[in-house]
């Protein structure tokens, strides 16, 4: 049921610019709320080939019946994590990232700390996926914490290698999502 949510999530967010995600964002709470007799498809996209069936409806002239929607006090205890979620400091780290797959993305940085075949203790597998959750939010530097809350005091050459691990990052991320980046994919597949 969760992967069905998060894929339906991905399918119906736009990542393409805060606001249009924050609208996207937005719609998905609200098309919890309609009725037949309140339908609430303010923010859902227009068309076809719209996600929301009643929009689709719309446009194409035919009759749409709502299904079932969520009781109002479940909708409205979900509206603070709604809001984090619309929030635009968060959504322009989104928008920033433009991965297809961010939990696929999580997993391969995982795996390339902790092997797969052999088997590890648990211990070390904790360790593995503590180290690729931080670097994957927060980068290499944010190992800078790690050791200090360890009581070891970080070397120059530390931080700089840190840093340029961090900047090497940003500056793929950035390339992989430029237009140069998605031309040459194309081209590949063509």
């Amino acid at each position: 049921m969760k992967g069905q949510v998060l894929s339906e999530g991905k399918r119906r967010l736009n990542l393409n610019s805060v606001h249009a995600t924050r609208q996207a964002i937005w719609a998905i709470f609200r098309h919890n709320l309609y009725t037949d007799e309140n339908p609430q498809h303010g923010f859902c996209p227009i068309g076809e080939d719209s996600w929301c069936g009643f929009k689709k409806a719309e446009a194409t002239g035919s009759a749409y019946k709502h299904k079932n929607n969520l009781p109002v006090a479940v909708v409205e205890a979900m509206r603070p994590v709604f809001r984090d979620l619309s929030h635009p400091d968060f959504l322009k780290k989104c928008v920033l990232v433009n991965t297809q797959n961010p939990n696929e993305s999580v997993n391969n940085v995982i795996w390339s700390r902790v092997p797969k075949s052999p088997f590890v203790q648990i211990e070390e597998l904790s360790h593995g996926v503590y180290d690729a959750v931080c670097t994957f939010n927060e980068g290499n530097s944010a190992r800078l914490h790690i050791l200090k809350n360890l009581g070891i005091e970080r070397g120059e050459y530390t931080l700089h290698a840190l840093k340029c691990l961090d900047k090497e990052k940003l500056l793929r991320a950035k390339y992989a999502s430029s237009q140069q980046s998605k031309k040459k994919k194309e081209d590949k597949t063509v």
